[in-house]
């Protein structure tokens, strides 16, 4: 029985670790959208236009931006 919890609290701490929350987006790139993707829609619009603004913007947006590129899903959470 503790095998199976363990197996999965395991599995949950690793799916929760392939995304990128919703307030992580917005904290680290909501000035840079606010600037460079103003009136740009969320989701995929919102993606491509910060991938073509990357050089521009700041470091913890880019981190943000390269977990997307890397396959990471988002999560509200």
């Amino acid at each position: 029985m503790k095998l199976i919890i363990s197996a999965a609290m395991l599995a949950a701490m690793t799916t929760g670790a392939l995304a990128v929350s919703v307030g992580e987006i917005v904290s680290k790139c909501g000035a840079d959208s606010d600037v460079y993707c103003k009136g740009v829609g969320y989701g995929d619009p919102m993606q491509d236009c910060l991938d073509a603004n990357y050089a521009k913007l700041s470091a913890d947006c880019k981190i943000i931006v390269d977990r997307l590129r890397d396959g990471e899903s988002v999560s509200l959470f």
